[in-house]
């Protein structure tokens, strides 16, 4: 057999005899244009012919083919037989193809596309570009068997970088059937476009919930949902989701008119709360959801999300994952601006539905970051903000407590003058807070001044433990830093005087001092320093104990620990060391494997709950995958959720199995059916 090697002979081509080796793809791609492989290669002036297992490559383009040819001073190529082309991540097999690795532009025959995860069998493709392709009669699927399950059909289609399918004249097919029919489609190839839930529920008896994403326009996604309950009704839900390089949101729309709206709150109950409920409640069931982050540039943007409900219950039976997040949805508006040197924000909280309590708010502030005075050792630091606060009540509240509002104005002002004592490094500082309400729980005006005064103090050692490798990693670095910070501050106004709306309204007489110890183990992983440990321990010393006898505070704790590479440790909480009780701990552990990924979580409240919350799945990637997911309040013995679910791919489908209980006795079984190229997208995958 003969070589060539463009680099070589005039940087082009060149004949050298080797022996038939197997195509093989190299580890890195050589500085040389051009390399192959055949068993017999001519040049003549400016052109190549090669015949016989050609192989080898073009650039970063990857060949074999049975013959090819190609003239060094345009870069044309031509090949024959049976083709594989390779360049990055496409993979293209045919029988004709004409390509110029100088321009990176082709016109291909018949071929067929590995785009994993799709697979694509196109009349004729056309490189048009560096970047894009023109496909024309092309069918593409998840599936690699000749009879899919699934597959989409589109007269004509371009593919852009790799990964955007833009398409005229598209059929959907499941199986033989066809289902669908869009005359223009835009698909991100690594994402979903059909899935589908069906089972049984004590709250929805048989039930299907099906949901298709379709490509408006290349920003914008129609999200449709066809929901069948065979206690419940019909439930429709729409919805639109848009990606722009400056601004990303969506919006969602379900409606249901419930054959069942009682079904969990009954207006006849005995319990006032859910009477109050259920007398909320009519046949008509939805609501609406927005949410939007626009970015102007890289110091404005506005953020906002909005909920109207048709009642307090839809969200609870309807969307159970979202009630578990945010049993009362938000509604606000956010723009902000901030350079290095300050940050404004305009606010808007308000309520939609009357059924909820809220604090609505209209507020504009003004955060001057800490900054140095040119020319003095100082540095100031000032928040501002000016609020219309009104506390409402719930309409459901059978007494409900009364109503207040203000208009408050607050400032808050510091300034610090950071230096060195030898290793000691010390932060004094003086600040001044004055708060004006024109109303007040006694009627009339009100303004608390608060003057204060501080002084940081902090240091910090080293020191080298081993500098082995051990299973967290190479080395061990220990860094210790202790600190204390006495605060103090005189509040003009007791806390009683004035109305109640978040923390600032809390501020009072402060006489404190905290103590604290920070830990620090730094190790080695992949060349990279790595924290093993970030442990800070802190307590207060009370100076003034507001009447509690405690010479300390609580002691309190927070810590990260990356164990390794794979498993994280975290955990915060408080021991009221005086008294002997834990008021809050919460602990986090995950454990991230190829065959397992677990992680389970405890949250304590004295009084309230020791909540258990485990999740794990085991073998993410094989043909069958376990996850399970629960909640175990310990206190009660109260088992609030337990769900599993059992998944097997075959072909290119995914098919789930699985039970979901939620507390107050709601059973439901679920079957997904997926393309298991997309293993997140089914619905039955929202344990």
């Amino acid at each position: 057999m003969l070589r060539a090697s463009l680099f070589s002979v005039l940087c082009f081509f060149g004949v050298v005899a080797a022996q038939a080796v197997d195509f093989d793809m190299p580890s890195e791609i050589p500085d040389e244009p051009f390399d192959l492989t055949a068993a017999s290669i001519e040049f003549t002036n400016d052109t190549l012919m090669a015949s016989g297992g050609v192989t080898g490559r073009f650039e970063n383009v990857m060949v074999r083919a049975d013959r090819v040819s190609g003239n060094k001073e345009t870069g044309d190529l031509k090949m024959e037989g049976d083709i594989f082309f390779q360049r990055d991540a496409i993979e293209w097999r045919g029988t004709e193809l004409e390509y110029n690795y100088k321009t990176q532009i082709g016109d291909f025959g018949p071929s067929t596309l590995n785009l994993q995860p799709v697979l694509m069998s196109v009349d004729q493709v056309q490189r048009v570009s560096t970047n894009e392709y023109l496909l024309k009669g092309a069918t593409f699927s998840t599936c690699e068997k000749e009879k899919t399950h699934f597959h989409v059909k589109a007269k004509e289609a371009q593919l852009v970088d790799d990964e955007f399918l833009k398409a005229k004249g598209v059929t959907v097919y499941i199986g033989r059937v066809p289902v669908l029919y869009v005359p223009y489609w835009r698909q991100k190839l690594s994402e979903p476009i059909l899935s589908f839930e069906a089972g049984m529920g004590s709250e929805w008896g048989l039930f299907l919930l099906t949901k298709a994403t379709i490509p408006l326009t290349e920003q914008v996604d129609s999200i449709s949902d066809l929901n069948l309950y065979s206690d419940r009704g019909v439930g429709f839900g729409q919805g639109f989701a848009w990606d722009y390089p400056n601004g990303v949101g969506k919006f969602e729309g379900f409606y249901l008119q419930d054959q069942d709206p009682y079904h969990k709150f009954e207006p006849t109950s005995t319990d006032p709360n859910e009477a109050a409920i259920a007398n909320e409640i009519g046949r008509d069931r939805y609501r609406l959801k927005l949410e939007h982050l626009q970015k102007f540039d890289d110091t404005l943007y506005i953020n906002t999300r909005w909920n109207y409900l048709s009642d307090p219950a839809v969200t609870e039976e309807f969307f159970k994952s979202e009630y578990r997040s945010y049993a009362q949805p938000e509604n606000y508006l956010s723009l902000v601006y901030g350079n290095r040197y300050l940050g404004t924000e305009g606010f808007v909280n308000r309520r939609l539905n009357d059924f909820y309590g809220n604090t609505d708010r209209y507020e504009y502030s003004l955060d001057l970051y800490r900054t140095r005075i040119p020319g003095t050792p100082f540095y100031v630091q000032s928040e501002n903000a000016i609020a219309q606060l009104d506390r409402v009540n719930s309409s459901l509240t059978a007494a409900p407590p009364p109503e207040y509002d203000a208009l408050r104005l607050d400032t808050y002002n510091a300034i610090f003058m950071p230096q060195r004592l030898g290793f000691l490094s010390l932060v004094p500082r003086a600040t001044y807070r004055a708060t004006y309400y024109d109303q007040s729980v006694a009627g009339g005006e009100e303004v608390r001044t608060i003057p204060g005064a501080g002084l940081e103090a902090s240091m910090q050692m080293t020191k080298v433990i081993s500098d082995r490798e051990r299973w967290y990693g190479k080395g061990l670095r220990h860094k210790i830093e202790p600190y204390t910070d006495y605060i103090y501050q005189d509040s003009s106004l007791s806390t009683n005087a004035l109305y109640q709306f978040d923390e600032i309204d809390q501020e009072q007489d402060e006489n404190k001092v905290k103590l604290g110890l920070r830990n620090v183990l730094q190790t080695k992983r992949d060349n990279r320093v790595s924290r093993f440990m970030d442990l800070d321990l802190y307590t207060y010393y009370l100076i003034e104990d507001h009447g509690t006898g405690n010479d300390f505070d609580s002691l309190f704790l927070d810590a990260r620990m990356p164990l390794t590479k794979r498993q994280m440790l975290d955990f915060e909480g408080e021991w009221d060391w005086n008294s002997g009780n834990v008021p809050f701990f919460n602990t986090r552990y995950s454990y991230n494997y190829d065959h397992l990924i677990l992680s389970i979580e405890h949250l304590y409240r004295d009084q309230r709950e020791s909540l258990w919350t485990p999740r794990f799945e085991l073998y993410p990637e094989s043909k069958f995958t376990l996850e399970a997911y629960a909640r175990y309040n310990d206190r009660d013995n109260d088992l609030e959720e337990i769900a599993g679910m059992v998944y097997m791919n075959w072909c290119c489908m995914r098919y789930g199995l699985g039970y979901h209980f939620y507390d107050e006795n709601e059973h439901r079984v679920l079957l997904s059916i997926g393309l298991s190229a997309f293993p997140k997208a089914s619905f039955g995958n929202s344990l």
